[in-house]
């Protein structure tokens, strides 16, 4: 009778730790140390920003009731963004005006990695890595071709995957560094 409230209940869970696997792969070190990514609050949005979008282009091909799992996955990250701006001190009436920020540029990741993921080269991507990435404060160094390449391992990683083990939360992320 109350099943639809267990599936809710099931599906954040496994959004939290689809989310949990996310940020913990974005803020590995080697990005950051090897790769030359920023060590800064604008460095980490962006390789969280990145996994999120891989992820989500993963769950988009899920069939069923199991893709509002990206919904899901989403809903997290806006709490996360909320939990953020209060931990930095950032105002109670400017928290929303910049969790809107953040969903807007999220959604504009999306459309920009989407459309360089289905491209045929790597050029539509590295491009798009160096506009996010190399216009930030202390991004000297940035190697964004071994992001790119990275990327794209992450994607066929999780293409190879079963739509129940990614709803499950249960990713395989490459190994970043050197």
């Amino acid at each position: 009778m109350l099943a639809w409230l267990k599936q809710g209940r099931d599906r954040h869970r496994n959004a939290r730790r689809l989310y949990g696997s996310i940020v913990t792969q974005a803020r590995s070190r080697g990005f950051y140390a090897d790769w030359g990514v920023p060590d800064t609050v604008e460095g980490r949005f962006e390789m969280i920003a990145l996994h999120l979008v891989v992820v989500l282009r993963r769950l988009a091909t899920v069939d069923g009731a199991d893709r509002r799992l990206g919904q899901a996955l989403t809903e997290v990250f806006v709490a996360d963004i909320d939990d953020s701006l209060r931990e930095m001190t950032v105002g109670d009436l400017a928290v929303p005006r910049q969790v809107k920020r953040a969903v807007a540029a999220l959604h504009d990741r999306h459309d920009t990695y989407g459309a360089a993921f289905a491209a045929t080269s790597d050029a539509p991507l590295t491009a798009a890595v160096e506009a996010r990435l190399s216009g930030l404060p202390a991004a000297e160094g940035l190697d964004a071709g071994r992001i790119c390449a990275y990327i794209r391992e992450a994607n066929r990683a999780l293409d190879v995957l079963s739509g129940a083990e990614v709803i499950a939360g249960r990713m395989g992320w490459p190994p970043v560094g050197r």
